[in-house]
């Protein structure tokens, strides 16, 4: 019986290539998750959310050669981060979602995986 359960699974594209300060810090890039639907009208309907990755340990290597455009599957744990700034006199919070991730492999999509056979 599992009694806590933290995982999350995407697949899509980055919208830049990884990022990392030096060969010791955390690799971090974001995600490109699309969904899909026709609404009532009949009209295909695309919503897109941003995923913030970040990548600790052995898998930093691999996760640093990540370009723009790359197709990715990531599983990954999410962690809640909140932090104050601030902005003229007062003081806003700020809330964030990373997740950090567990595996990272890359997706060849159709054409790509055509043009290598």
């Amino acid at each position: 019986m599992i009694s806590n359960l933290n995982r999350s699974t995407f697949m899509g594209h980055l919208g830049a290539d990884a990022k990392q300060a030096n060969g010791t810090a955390p690799v971090t890039f974001s995600v490109a998750v699309s969904s899909h639907w026709t609404d009532n009208a009949g009209d295909r309907q695309t919503r897109t959310d941003w995923q913030n990755i970040v990548v600790f340990g052995n898998l930093r290597k691999y996760a640093a050669k990540l370009k723009k455009g790359n197709r990715v599957y990531v599983e990954a744990e999410a962690r809640n981060n909140n932090y104050e700034r601030k902005i003229g006199t007062e003081t806003v919070k700020f809330y964030e979602t990373e997740f950090h991730a567990a595996a990272i492999e890359r997706v060849a999509v159709r054409a790509e995986a055509e043009a290598e056979e």
